[in-house]
């Protein structure tokens, strides 16, 4: 059989199967666009899903004659009763992974028709933005069953590669993930790549949590979503961290409600930045990880760019039983991987570190002190320990720098950047020239 076939048979089968079987509607992701235009098995999609809509507490809601009474006009364009009865006999009985491949089947055709239209298209669209918007709805689209089988044809890989590499042509500064809040990490990792498990480790009161919402803001600027798993801190206190963060308002004076007129005005531009933002926090206490796999489920449906972000790893637990904490690490870390895979989403989880760190002279961390953390060290694609020197020496020529030690990176390498942090509106800032200057002129280092 064809591709051709192959294609039509899947749409079918599609359809049959949710007229065998009403509830495989609930997890049907294709929309009538899905759906060869040269064919008209959309059209009965859209059929079938209007009468689920309106009366699936019904045992059969596509019974044939109810369905050629309420919309004959639109059945005649399709073959009217006759080809919906050769549907239904045409199909056994779907099991729900069987209706899952024929999904990704008429999915992945879908993908590969949008893309060979913007291939086409690529030299003679008007914008750089136009393009970026095509590439966003083909994204949307093959996120809907992004979570095949475990073997793949090369051939289809193929297809996906030539997806890729328009995508990363519409970036000319080779940032190809999630860009995060430091210039120089970006240019170094090109981004938080889908798919990577990035572990940010750090002493208590290093900044770990102003880290993680400085990069909120940075991921979310071009309209991505992001996820905080918080179950270290509220999500009112959250919420203060970032706009302290986005519009530099001293968090003490949000906290002590002793607001300044100047303090007003940035809140304002704060908040509402921030508001138009797809951030979502959940502060639960103890969140499970299996609780977190069902967050990213729902959301991922709506926003296909979404980033997963947790504070922090040791307040994580599992629906499950473990012989002992290190082994319920070890499931976690492993599970936050795989959530990272499945969805084809960023996972950057923050992580405590081994009291040892602050019995060396060099106070700076390394791999060895993450170990007690499961297998977080071997599972993790990208580790990066932050570290401030006046953490530890107040009369440090580093004094306001955080360093981002990039300890361990799969792809992109090792290296360290710098950032200054201003503590009291927890901001971080990208070290620019006039930056450099001002920090010599104090004889501080950059």
């Amino acid at each position: 059989m064809n591709d051709y076939n192959y294609l039509y048979e899947a749409e079918i089968n599609v359809l049959g199967s949710i007229m065998k079987n009403k509830s495989l509607m609930e997890v049907c992701v294709l929309s009538k666009d899905s759906f060869n235009p040269e064919w008209d098995n959309g059209l009965i999609l859209q059929v079938l899903r209007y009468a689920y809509d309106q009366f699936s507490e019904r045992e059969d809601p596509f019974y044939i004659p109810d369905l050629i009474n309420h919309w004959g006009d639109k059945l005649a364009k399709v073959g009217g009763g006759v080809a919906l009865i050769d549907i239904s006999r045409s199909v056994p009985e779907t099991s729900a992974a069987m209706f899952k491949h024929y999904m990704g089947i008429v999915n992945e055709a879908h993908v590969q028709r949008e893309i060979e239209r913007v291939a086409r298209e690529q030299y003679s669209r008007g914008s750089l933005e136009d393009m970026k918007s095509e590439i966003a709805r083909i994204e949307a689209i093959q996120a809907k069953t992004s979570d095949g089988g475990d073997v793949v044809r090369v051939s289809d890989l193929i297809k996906r590669h030539t997806s890729l590499l328009i995508k990363r042509s519409q970036n000319p500064g080779g940032i190809t993930g999630r860009k995060s809040c430091s210039n120089d990490l970006n240019n170094l990792t090109k981004g938080h790549q889908e798919q990577d498990f990035i572990v940010v480790g750090a002493r208590p009161s290093v900044g770990k949590t102003a880290f993680i919402c400085n990069d909120i803001l940075a991921s979310t600027a071009d309209g991505s979503a992001a996820l905080l798993i918080s179950g270290e801190d509220g999500n009112m206190n959250i919420l203060e961290r970032m706009i302290a963060a986005s519009s530099r308002i001293e968090l003490a004076h949000m906290k002590s409600g002793r607001m300044t007129e100047r303090d007003w005005e940035r809140y304002g531009y704060g908040a509402e930045t921030i508001e138009g933002r797809n951030i979502f926090i959940d502060d639960t206490s103890a969140p499970t990880v299996e609780a977190i796999r069902r967050n990213v489920s729902k959301l991922i449906r709506k926003f296909p760019k979404l980033t997963l972000y947790v504070d922090y790893l040791q307040h994580l637990r599992s629906e499950k039983s473990f012989g002992s904490e290190r082994e319920m690490y070890k499931y976690i870390s492993y599970e936050l991987k795989q959530i990272g895979r499945k969805f084809d989403v960023p996972v950057i989880c923050l992580a405590a570190l081994s009291r040892k760190v602050d019995e060396r002279n060099d106070k700076r961390p390394v791999m060895s002190d993450i170990r007690d953390c499961g297998n977080i060290e071997s599972d993790a694609d990208v580790v990066i320990f932050l570290y401030r020197d006046d953490y530890y020496n107040a009369d440090s020529d580093r004094k306001g720098l955080m360093d981002l030690i990039v300890a361990k990176g799969r792809n992109v390498g090792t290296g360290t950047v710098s950032m200054v942090f201003d503590k009291a509106c927890q901001q971080l800032i990208n070290i620019t020239k006039e930056i450099k200057e001002a920090r010599k002129e104090k004889g501080l280092a950059t």
